[in-house]
């Protein structure tokens, strides 16, 4: 079985934020990814723990991925950096901007030894403009970039959403797509390029719904007063009986009909953009409705005629549901130490190139003396370099 990017080898230095999510996304599709880090990795801070907890025995570590400890900070650290990226197809770094020039690895060094290389690099802000060298994470991205301010309702003030969007969808989803298309043009060219991404670049082209009529017109929508932000009650969250919550999303007039009818209250789908004093009874009688019973009696009920309904699912709900097992989101991996571990799958599924895990990284530099042996490295040069602390 071919998978769809296999041959391509991605050196990793982009070890948190969109980094490792950019990293398995290619990873899982087939591409070698080898993580690169500073011989002792507690000088990344903690953050890196995430990856490699040292008091969780059994954490399975990071999949389709291999680890080697490198300092580029001496020059045996930079050759034999340079030896690899010599055949590498994607150097991907997360520092900040100056760094890799200052160590002597940035693109246009690299680009000199291999011309064909691809070479990312991931920041909050960009590698040029007056915030490039202002530090930041997550929550700082989608708050300049206008996500924040858009979360929540109108009386919460912001609320930070579930997960990190701006690391995860707009720099490591970004990053993948911005790779692959450079990769897609070297195919063409021969050549490779500079990607650079940055992840409040991400978020405010996921907020073009909003900013581009206020770019041609003018238009400010605010928080909680958007269609999909609250201000409807058929595109909403409601409690339930048992306190739990169900999302509504009645969008479409024939939607917003069945759930009028479902709700035993047919009069009300000819207001469905009802505003003042009939948006407010619809939404107190939705409000009052929803809590007469359990969510899931009203999920079951609400999907026996189109209504657009969800469950506020749990992460335990999540790991239980029927449709993410069957689409294999949720699955058993075999582990080399673990048997198997259950595990989030991939979101990408190609017909002739199906999601597989190859290997996984338990520990930081593990796979050291296996690359420098693929260099042509015999065992006293490797143990000279892990002496000298180049290597760990």
């Amino acid at each position: 079985m071919q998978l769809a990017l296999q041959g391509i080898r991605i050196l990793d230095m982009a070890w948190i934020g969109p980094g490792p999510f950019c990293a398995t996304l290619l990873g899982d599709l087939g591409a070698e990814i080898v993580k690169i880090h500073e011989p002792d990795p507690d000088r990344r801070g903690g953050l890196i723990r995430f990856a490699f907890p040292a008091d969780s025995p059994d954490f399975p570590g990071l999949r389709n991925c291999k680890t080697m400890g490198l300092n580029l900070k001496s020059e045996d650290g930079r050759n034999i950096f340079y030896e690899l990226a010599s055949t590498a197809d994607v150097v991907m770094e997360g520092y900040r901007p100056g760094v890799m020039q200052r160590l002597g690895v940035d693109y246009d060094t690299i680009k000199r030894i291999n011309p064909r290389l691809v070479y990312a690099s991931l920041s909050g802000y960009g590698q040029d403009g007056p915030y490039r060298d202002v530090v930041g994470h997550d929550i700082n991205y989608i708050s300049i970039g206008g996500l924040l301010g858009m979360t929540g309702t109108a009386d919460s003030g912001p609320v930070p959403p579930g997960t990190l969007i701006a690391d995860f969808a707009a720099g490591g989803m970004g990053a993948a797509i911005g790779i692959l298309a450079a990769l897609m043009a070297r195919e063409k060219t021969g050549k490779g390029q500079f990607v650079d991404i940055s992840l409040t670049d991400g978020i405010v082209e996921m907020l073009y719904l909003w900013l581009n009529p206020f770019l041609l017109y003018g238009l400010e929508n605010r928080r909680g007063d958007t269609i999909f932000t609250g201000h409807y009650p058929w595109y909403n969250v409601y409690e339930t009986k048992d306190g739990k919550h169900l999302s509504i999303a009645a969008f479409e007039a024939w939607f917003y009909r069945n759930l009028c009818q479902l709700l035993g209250r047919e009069d009300f789908a000819e207001h469905q953009f009802a505003e003042g004093e009939k948006r407010d009874e619809i939404f107190e009688y939705f409000k009052q409705a929803f809590l007469t019973k359990t969510r899931d009696e009203w999920v079951e009920i609400l999907r026996s005629k189109d209504t657009c309904v969800a469950p506020v699912y749990s992460l335990d709900e999540i790991a239980n549901d029927p449709q993410l097992i069957a689409r294999g989101m949720i699955r058993e991996m075999p582990h080399p130490t673990l048997g198997s571990v259950k595990q989030v799958g991939s979101m990408l599924k190609l017909s002739d190139s199906p999601f597989q895990v190859r290997n996984w990284a338990t520990r930081f530099g593990q796979h050291t003396d296996e690359i420098l042996r693929a260099l042509g490295y015999d065992e006293a040069r490797i143990h000279a370099l892990r002496q000298s602390e180049v290597i760990s």
